[in-house]
């Protein structure tokens, strides 16, 4: 009976799991808000990485997301960082008064892109304040939040980058 209900409940898992990462390889969680640098991607992946480790405020989830798979009745166990691979996305945290804020964002493009550009792009495809209020723009995100999520990311995060890369960042949309 135990395997049975084991069964049913990984099941329901791996099926919400599979439509939500299918909603947001779709493109379905929009961007927020976006941010172009006058670096390529690896100079601001560079900088990204030295504000993250120059600033306990500010860091990166380094916790390591794992999924139940199930095929032919065995078990395994997977590494899921999709939205933390450190190359496509990257999820940080920064601490606020009460709590913190989650931001994923990511890397515009790809690698051919990448090698290509003189510069860059982030943009932010989820936050959540300290009490989880939040989203993704492709999923509705109150106004209000998305201000108060948008000017602590600028201010604690933002702002940082553009002075370690001595350049300032243009603002793409919000």
């Amino acid at each position: 009976m135990q395997s049975k209900i084991r069964f049913i409940t990984s099941t329901i898992i791996m099926i919400a799991g599979g439509t939500f990462m299918q909603g947001c390889l779709m493109g379905g969680a929009g961007s927020i808000i976006g941010y172009d640098y006058p670096a390529n991607k690896y100079e601001l992946e560079k900088t990204i990485k030295e504000v993250l480790k120059s600033d306990r405020d500010v860091y990166r989830d380094s916790n390591r997301n794992y999924m139940i798979d199930i095929t032919n009745n065995k078990h395994d166990t997977i590494d899921n960082n999709y939205y933390n691979d450190g190359e496509n996305y990257m999820t940080i945290k920064i601490k606020v008064i009460n709590g913190e804020c989650e931001y994923i964002f990511r890397f515009y493009g790809d690698e051919q892109n990448w090698k290509a550009s003189d510069s860059s792009e982030i943009f932010i495809v989820y936050a959540y304040d300290e009490k989880g209020n939040g989203g993704s723009e492709g999923y509705g995100i109150n106004k209000d939040i998305k201000k108060k999520l948008t000017d602590v990311f600028e201010s604690e995060f933002v702002d940082k980058v553009d002075k370690k890369l001595g350049s300032t960042h243009t603002t793409l949309s919000q």
